[in-house]
């Protein structure tokens, strides 16, 4: 596995569209969602051909990811001191010209005679990073994956709490530099017509673990067979390890709480089987819309979907009693295990935005237990890897509720599969 993604080609053609490019990004209020964004760009400059918007994609993203390298390489180059507790990368990324921003990149790759023309101290640049001191450097290496001081200290908490070895911080940090494969979820009984199906029309599987499949690129995937004839389905490794932490049985109630566009509630419903049953609920009817259409066409009409306000003790109490076999709680949360693929998301993270999330995961956890059969499993689930936002609400949980036992927790998907970076714990009520 390489240690970092090969670097950047530079064309210089390319220089004038890239820094206008870069120059409507950092004009936003704050960072965008980067993807949508990008396909917001393209569509309006119709121009960009498919290499042309693949170079400026990856470009852009490794902005993002290397965004705090390159705000510090800056205030070092302009003798200013950098307060990482008070300084958003954001705000002071928007206060330096594109063509500096991207000098730095350019440096970093040992590409200096690719350098954009916009650039009139590049010597000077080159001196700057040449005369880092070995402390310096050791500054820099974290920062050019995103670790900026205040996520180091709460990475240092996952490293405790989840034991991880040096070997093993070291291949998930390496994982985070690079978007994960595109992962697939084969139907049960349909296994074979899928893979030849992905197989026969040039869609190889690089990976396959029982029914997960990952792939490279999807740009063919829903013109083949096995998605028209609902034999597969896009799902990532680590939302399918939450599902098989479930321990979903033939026949079984599961009220999948938080379902968003569904995938868990998906691929539990196929579980269930034609004798089980899946509720389906979200606060967004939108994104149920999507669940509806994905049942429609993977042929499961066990699954009900139902909008509602998991927080509200008025909505949930018509399903106090229900006795579901199984819950799940997928809950809302800072999303920093999907960072691999919305690198962008990590400069969105505050403490603001971390309290809110928390406090609507404790409120998630406390509303659903009414609902759920005596010796049923509570499964709650994050795609964050914050030990904020994990395993310090299931303790919280756990000591309001002493009718729950914790049987299980721990993080899934990245570091063990090339995936997200996912949390999952199991609890039983007594």
């Amino acid at each position: 596995m390489s240690e970092r993604p090969k670097p950047q080609a530079w064309p210089g053609y390319r220089w004038p569209h890239l820094i206008n490019l870069t120059d409507r990004l950092v004009r936003e209020d704050r960072w965008p969602q980067t993807d949508r964004w990008l396909a917001l760009q393209f569509r309006e400059h119709k121009a960009f051909g498919r290499k042309d918007r693949r170079f400026y994609s990856d470009a852009i993203f490794r902005l993002c990811r290397e965004a705090a390298a390159l705000v510090w390489l800056q205030a070092r180059f302009k003798d200013e001191v950098l307060d990482w507790q008070r300084d958003a990368v954001w705000a002071r990324l928007q206060t330096i010209p594109p063509a500096e921003l991207w000098s730095w990149l350019v440096l970093l790759d040992g590409a200096d005679d690719q350098l954009p023309r916009e650039l009139t101290d590049a010597a000077e640049r080159r001196r700057c990073l040449d005369a880092l001191s070995d402390d310096e450097q050791a500054q820099l290496n974290p920062l050019r994956q995103g670790w900026v001081p205040p996520l180091k200290a709460r990475l240092e908490r996952r490293i405790q709490t989840s034991d991880w070895s040096a070997d093993t911080l070291h291949h998930w940090q390496q994982l985070q530099q690079r978007r994960p494969p595109l992962w697939l979820r084969l139907v049960p009984g349909h296994e074979r017509e899928a893979l030849e199906s992905l197989t026969g029309n040039g869609l190889t599987p690089i990976e396959q673990d029982g029914l997960a499949v990952a792939i490279d690129g999807d740009s063919r995937l829903t013109d083949i067979d096995a998605w028209r004839n609902g034999w597969l389905d896009i799902q990532d490794r680590g939302s399918q390890r939450i599902v098989e932490a479930v321990n979903a049985r033939p026949g079984e109630r599961i009220w999948d709480l938080c379902a968003g566009a569904g995938g868990k509630a998906l691929a539990l419903a196929s579980l269930v089987g034609p004798d089980g049953h899946i509720l389906a609920t979200d606060i967004r009817d939108h994104a149920l819309d999507k669940t509806v259409q994905r049942a429609k066409r993977l042929g499961l009409p066990q699954l009900e979907t139902r909008t509602l306000d998991a927080t509200d003790p008025e909505q949930i109490h018509p399903l106090n009693g229900l006795d579901f076999d199984a819950i799940l709680i997928d809950a809302p949360c800072t999303a920093s295990g999907t960072w691999r693929r919305s690198p962008d998301a990590r400069w969105r993270l505050d403490e603001d935005s971390l309290r809110a999330f928390t406090d609507l995961q404790d409120r998630l956890l406390a509303q659903a237990t009414g609902a759920l059969a005596p010796g049923g499993r509570l499964v709650y689930a994050t795609c964050s890897w914050l030990v904020e936002e994990n395993e310090d609400r299931v303790s919280a949980f756990l000591a309001q509720h002493s009718d729950f036992k914790l049987v299980s927790q721990r993080i899934v998907g990245a570091p063990e599969d090339d995936a997200d970076t996912l949390f999952v714990a199991v609890m039983n009520r007594r």
